[in-house]
């Protein structure tokens, strides 16, 4: 069953979905670029990955200790922790958790050349701390170094990365930044109630740049997600929606409701 909503649904933004959302829709957006590339050009997928450190406040108890050695069959077995070489004081190591974030990647495969980058905000993206701080200046990475750039931005939470000419008030944005136009670049404003753009996206200098119409991947998204059976449309959205548009969302599943039923 399709989302009832004619474009982005907001109910993808709750953090039970959002991972499902983020890369089930960036998957579907390669399947159709990979139709439209021209020659020589693939879209690909991959994964910004960093080790995160989590502060000692943040860390639970480290709990009593076991050490574990292998007998001559293979098997595990549990044996006391020896006293007979104690150390005079505790430390307490950085836990590490391997982290990374999905995007897309245009390629020229003549020259295995990155040309475009094709970016779906996630919230740590728009964190206000060491990951917002990361996707920000990965950013500025690529507007350094000639590389296209499609941000995608469907949170309605969070800090939005900076443009220097004021944003016209909207639900969500989608900038296309074409290298050769850098400062310059494409943005797209849109509310719940419109279903998403067709977007240029763009290749190199001279190269003429593929049609992406991306309201038919997000609804190919949900429907292979099958989040209908996943969203409980009878709570309000997290985050909430504002006025006017939670009455028209509230009227919208309303008139769903009765099908369902």
């Amino acid at each position: 069953m399709p989302s009832p909503f004619p474009g982005m649904d907001p109910y993808l933004e709750h953090s039970d979905v959002w991972s499902d959302f983020h890369s089930t829709f960036l998957m579907c957006i390669r399947a159709e670029l990979n139709k439209i590339l021209p020659e020589h050009f693939v879209a690909r997928w991959d994964r910004h990955v960093w080790i995160d450190e989590p502060d000692a406040e943040s860390r639970g108890p480290l709990g009593r200790p076991d050490v574990f050695v292998t007998d001559s069959l293979g098997r595990d077995t549990a044996v006391e922790p020896t006293s007979v070489l104690a150390a005079p004081g505790t430390a307490t190591l950085p836990s590490v958790d391997p982290q990374g974030k999905p995007f897309l990647k245009i390629v020229d495969v003549r020259g295995r050349r990155v040309v475009t980058v094709i970016e779906m905000l996630s919230p740590a993206n728009k964190s206000s701390g060491r990951d917002g701080d990361a996707y920000l200046a990965k950013r500025q990475e690529y507007f350094r170094s000639g590389t296209n750039l499609v941000e995608i931005d469907l949170l309605r939470s969070g800090r939005r990365p900076p443009v220097d000419s004021p944003r016209q008030p909207a639900s969500y944005y989608i900038i296309v930044s074409l290298a050769a136009d850098y400062p310059r670049a494409g943005i797209w404003s849109l509310g719940i109630r419109e279903p998403l753009p067709t977007i240029p996206v763009p290749l190199g200098a001279g190269i003429e740049p593929v049609k992406l119409v991306l309201q038919p991947c997000l609804d190919r998204a949900y429907d292979e997600a099958r989040f209908d059976e996943d969203i409980d449309y009878r709570q309000p959205p997290s985050p909430a929606l504002v006025e006017p548009d939670a009455t028209w969302a509230r009227d919208l599943l309303a008139r769903r409701r009765p099908i369902e039923d």
